[in-house]
């Protein structure tokens, strides 16, 4: 599934993985969290690989509700794009988004769940009322709104006629706290228009895609998921004629978004086939011993891919790995990272239990078959 992020990956490949395939429950469940129905659908009808009836119909399914919802949403961002442009209000395309208007307008090389518009925070106000004026209406939910007060993007805004389907108003690409040394004055400055049928809009360089693609995905979303989407944009991004490799490694390092970099890179080779140079991974590696990366990378393989046995049983552990991994101190930005969002979005909605010290330990204890072999897999291997 992961190697259908891959652009080189050819039919005879995916028919080869196909034969071997054991669980298509697992599969579909993994496309389905990764958005990647749609490629994963072309690429088995591609290689007329031999597939149970019952999974090609279910993928068939999934990937025509994904195309529409996305050909939809090109629609509207295009009608979008273009009331910001005649009312004067500059605006950049970010991740998906961007990738869609450069190579696929119709979204679906590179699916998503919203559509990003970064604007200038001068501008935010005007181009809310942009959005509302293409038919967008911000959110009802006032928890929503609460904690998104004061964050990088707006409330989402929605669709009157497509539920679930929304855009998020950025003033910053990343959020206000972020320890890396790419402002938002970064990629206003090398952002450049964007091709019919999004005149009028910019987009950002495709090294800047790539860079703040491996941000969001090792910081915001610390290597648990996403992957798929990460990995579609930096082989799209690498295949263009204006992208280069040493720039994007002297980027990262300028950044301080060095293992940021790494880790995406690393993984994509492993999980997608990326071919990646050689030099510009030994040029982002960290000073840590290859047996330990090796363990780490085992550890992020199981975390991503939903069903690989056996992930870490403690949260604790996970981010002790993660940090392992980034290792801020050596990468030059902050040495803690707010693990607290995630709890707090939970307990807005009223979805965290809180569970004792005593209730953990026994949880723990009765887990030691888990432990055992996670230790095992990971370290020993």
């Amino acid at each position: 599934m992961f190697r259908t992020a891959d652009l080189s990956c050819l039919p005879a490949e995916v028919a080869s993985h196909a034969r071997n395939v054991q669980d298509w429950d697992r599969v579909i469940v993994m496309s389905d969290r990764e958005l990647a129905s749609v490629q994963l659908a072309r690429a088995l009808r591609g290689a007329q690989a031999d597939v149970p009836a019952a999974v090609v119909e279910e993928l068939r399914r999934k990937a025509v509700t994904i195309e529409l919802r996305m050909q939809y949403l090109s629609r509207r961002l295009q009608q979008t794009c273009g009331i910001l442009a005649e009312r004067g209000i500059s605006h950049v395309l970010l991740k998906g988004a961007a990738v869609g208007a450069l190579v696929d307008p119709t979204l679906c090389t590179r699916p998503m769940n919203d559509g990003d518009i970064l604007v200038r925070p001068e501008d935010a106000e005007r181009a809310a009322e942009a959005l509302e004026a293409a038919g967008w209406f911000a959110t009802p939910d006032e928890v929503l709104r609460g904690l998104l007060a004061g964050a990088h993007h707006l409330p989402p805004f929605l669709d009157t006629q497509m539920p679930g389907l929304r855009v998020e108003l950025h003033v910053s690409h990343l959020p206000f706290d972020h320890p890396f040394v790419f402002d938002t004055a970064m990629l206003w400055r090398e952002a450049r228009p964007a091709p019919p049928p999004f005149s009028g809009t910019l987009v950002p360089s495709a090294e800047h895609l790539v860079l703040h693609a491996a941000i969001h995905f090792t910081w915001q979303h610390p290597m648990s998921f996403g992957a798929w989407r990460t990995f579609r944009v930096v082989s799209i991004m690498s295949r263009r004629p204006d992208f280069d490799w040493a720039r994007l490694a002297r980027l990262a390092q300028q950044t301080k978004g060095t293992t940021a970099c790494y880790w995406t890179l690393r993984l994509g080779q492993r999980m997608a086939g990326i071919a990646v140079p050689p030099t510009v991974v030994r040029d982002l590696a960290p000073p840590t011993p290859a047996w330990l990366l090796d363990a780490l990378e085992r550890h992020f393989v199981a975390m991503i891919a939903v069903g690989e046995m056996p992930a870490s049983p403690s949260l604790w552990v996970n981010r002790r790995l993660w940090f392992l991994a980034i290792r801020p101190r050596w990468s030059g930005h902050a040495t803690t990272r707010d693990w607290d969002p995630g709890n707090r979005w939970g307990r807005a909605y009223g979805v965290v239990s809180s569970e004792s010290a005593w209730s953990k330990y026994v949880r723990h204890v009765a887990g030691y078959r888990r432990w055992t072999a996670f230790l095992a897999r990971t370290f020993i291997r």
